[in-house]
Order: structure tokens, then C-alpha cells, then sequence
């Protein structure tokens, strides 16, 4: 962790009397969703749809929480105040109540981390990511059951890859280990059915970049074969923002303009996001 304090339910607790009993079952099993937003200049970006993927994600496992709409963003911008940190990742944990009957006492964990930024080189030349036979349980929630991507992205560390792509029963594959895939087919791109994936808040604010730049967004079941068969295909997590992918196992992808057009997009609808929120305080 970064900076002094962590958050505990709303309270500011210095980070060296942070906590966790040995004995909390849900700890121990993993009972519990999580989100990881980011603070890029002393802006935190969206964190509103992190809390409405935090309760959805809460709601899709039946964790019962006492949390009102707002509280979690409110929470988290006076953790990054207290910390006085301009860039920083931040990590929210919902841990379960201990009594089923006591849904207020569930737990919400806020945490500064050092900030993930890619090597810049990845950006221009792509990432290369390897395949992995895999899919996670209850794919549409954030929970701590992270068995499979842990293995999977231990894996592609291994490799010396970025990240690694899970492939599921079917063939179909979905999804990073921390990353959404996406595939673009002219001005179509392809991502996976929700109902198989995670959805992202990057894919999610994503939408509206690739309209407005002429682009199509579908949801399509795709094999390995479809993606080596596209025009090209692209990452997108919070620290990742749209990151080209140039090779998959051992087969390399060329990075078309296309690609490069919805990189560059994505980037100036984050500058603009981050002008906008900065005149927003400064007013």
C-alpha cells in the first residue's frame, strides 16, 4: 500500500493498525467482490460505475451489504485526500458479514496501491499474450474466487507475456486474466457475449469512443481461429486503457490503423474526462 491511511467502512485508519481477524470465514474463502480503480493526477476516474459494478457484482453472489448508492465513491475520494497521492491504483474490497442475519456489518476495505503503467513500447509495437484453457465462475461478478486467473496470469508471467487469454470448454475464448478482448473486423469490433465475460468499465465507457469514431460494437462468440482471422485485436482493463495485441501463442497479429484510430480515441476521451473533472473541482 501507498500512504499513510486505508479505509475501513468509512473510517481512516492508519495502515500499520489495519487489520483482519485470522478467524473470518469470509476472508478465508473468499467471500467477497473487489474493484481496482485508478488516480491519475489527482483524479479518480469513474469511480460511480465501479460502485455500480461493486454491487452487481455483490448482488450476482448474494452478499448482503448496508451500502447506499454514493457512499463508495465518497469514501474513496476522502482515502485519496487523506493520502495526498496524485497517482495511484485503488482497490476496494467488500468483504461479507460474518452473520447472514447482519448484512450492515459487511466489510468495505479501500486501499491505495502503487499505479500500474504499462511499458510505453507495448503501446506501439503491441503486447503478446498467451491462451489458457479456463473460465471463471460467476464470469459477470468481480468476486475473490481468482484461482483460475491467478494460475492463468502466473502462467503468462512465466511466459514473459502480458497477460493470459482464457479459452473455456467450448473453445470460445472470453477473456484476460485482467484484461477485456476485443476484436475488430473493418468497422466492426467484436467482443465477447456478456453473459460469458466480465464486464469492464473501460469497455463500458469504450462504447461511446468507438461510435463516435465510426466503429460498431458486437457481441460475438469467437474461437481462436476468429481472432487470427480479424483485421486486428486490442486489451482494455483500467490501467491498460486500449492496448493493441500483436501476437497470441506464437502467432503474430499485425496492428491495423484501425486499432491505432480507437487507441488514440480512448486516450483523448481520458484527457478530456480528467480537463472536465479537474474544472469540475477547481470551480
Amino acid at each position: 500500500m501507498i500512504g499513510p491511511f486505508c479505509s475501513i467502512s468509512g473510517q481512516l485508519v492508519p495502515v500499520a493498525e489495519a487489520t483482519v481477524a485470522v478467524d473470518d470465514v469470509n476472508f478465508q474463502y473468499g467471500y467477497g467482490v473487489y474493484e481496482t480503480l485508478k488516480v491519475r493526477d489527482g483524479v479518480l476516474f469513474f469511480p460511480d460505475l465501479h460502485e455500480q459494478r461493486l454491487f452487481h457484482s455483490a448482488d450476482i453472489i448474494g452478499l448482503e451489504h448496508g451500502l447506499s448508492p454514493g457512499i463508495v465513491p465518497r469514501w474513496t475520494r476522502e482515502l485519496v485526500a487523506a493520502n495526498g497521492v496524485a497517482n495511484a491504483n485503488i482497490k476496494q474490497l467488500l468483504i461479507g458479514s460474518p452473520l447472514q442475519s447482519s448484512p450492515e456489518a459487511a466489510t468495505l476495505y479501500i486501499m491505495a496501491l502503487n499505479p500500474l503503467f504499462p511499458d510505453r513500447t507495448l503501446y506501439r509495437h503491441g503486447a503478446a499474450v498467451i491462451t489458457f484453457r479456463g473460465e471463471r465462475q460467476w464470469p459477470q461478478a468481480k468476486s475473490l474466487n481468482m484461482l483460475t486467473s491467478t494460475i492463468a496470469y502466473r502462467a503468462a508471467a512465466a511466459a514473459g507475456v502480458y497477460d493470459a487469454l482464457l479459452v473455456n470448454r467450448d473453445g470460445i475464448v472470453t477473456e484476460g486474466t485482467r484484461t477485456n478482448l476485443y476484436a475488430v473486423h473493418g468497422s466492426q469490433v467484436w467482443t465477447a457475449p456478456t453473459p460469458l465475460v466480465l464486464e469492464g468499465v473501460t469497455g463500458i465507457t469504450l462504447r461511446q469512443v468507438l461510435q463516435e469514431s465510426g466503429f460498431s460494437l458486437m457481441e460475438r462468440a469467437f474461437t481462436l481461429e476468429d481472432l487470427r482471422a480479424a483485421d486486428g485485436c486490442f486489451l482494455t482493463s483500467t490501467s491498460s486503457k486500449v492496448m493493441p495485441v500483436s501476437r497470441i501463442d506464437e502467432h503474430s497479429l499485425a496492428i491495423p490503423e484501425s486499432v491505432r484510430t480507437i487507441m488514440k480515441a480512448y486516450d483523448r476521451f481520458l484527457n478530456d474526462y480528467l480537463t472536465a473533472e479537474r474544472a469540475a473541482t477547481d470551480a
